[in-house]
């Protein structure tokens, strides 16, 4: 008999044990599920920062080469018709235009520098979100609600504010600012005839 009391002792204990848990453990189930679709929301995020971040490189890059290759035609088309002032070079049209467009690529290969850098910094920013979601998932069982939902309203402000800029590289022409062509001429590597 005693055996018997201490077995049902022992199983009344236990579904009190079960039914007083579950309820924690549905919450840090709850968290935990809340900090995965954050982390899936984080991981996607910052693979397309990366992917613009790459997309911006290579734009650049062609826009360096295409400066290059103005530039070499300018200093042909000046070693031709043996021009070495600036103001001999402005009055050709074909020169004026290239020396126009090379001002106009600098501006756009500044404008490119700094979108590299954003999308640099957005994936660095969403990296350390994901590995705080990441630790916080670990003990997720000891952290206290606020924490989390502080965490949670962080990456969702994080994500909200990088989510314009995530599907295409946006640039504002109107921000741009184009030197003078003038000044590019020195790049050219003509020197004036004594």
């Amino acid at each position: 008999m005693p055996e018997r009391l201490l077995l049902n002792c022992f199983v009344v204990l236990l579904l009190l044990w079960g039914m007083l848990c579950s309820p924690l453990m549905a919450v840090a189930s709850g968290k935990s599920d809340q900090l995965r679709r954050t982390m899936a929301d984080i991981s996607l995020m910052s693979g397309q920062m990366a992917q613009r971040k790459t997309d911006a490189v290579e734009i650049r890059d062609q826009l360096t080469q295409r400066l290059q290759e103005l530039r070499e035609e300018v200093r042909l088309e000046a070693e031709t018709r043996r021009i070495t002032t600036v103001d001999d070079a402005m009055a050709q049209p074909r020169i004026m235009h290239d020396l126009l467009l090379m001002a106009e690529i600098n501006a756009y290969q500044a404008c490119y520098s700094q979108k590299i850098n954003f999308y640099r910094v957005a994936y660095d920013r969403l990296g350390y979100l994901y590995q705080r979601a990441d630790d916080d998932l670990k003990i997720v069982n000891t952290l206290s609600d606020l924490k989390i939902e502080a965490l949670l309203a962080q990456a969702e402000k994080v994500l909200d504010s990088y989510l314009p800029h995530a599907q295409t590289i946006v640039l504002q022409s109107d921000t741009l600012t184009v030197g003078p062509p003038e000044a590019l001429w020195k790049t050219i590597g003509i020197n004036p005839k004594p």
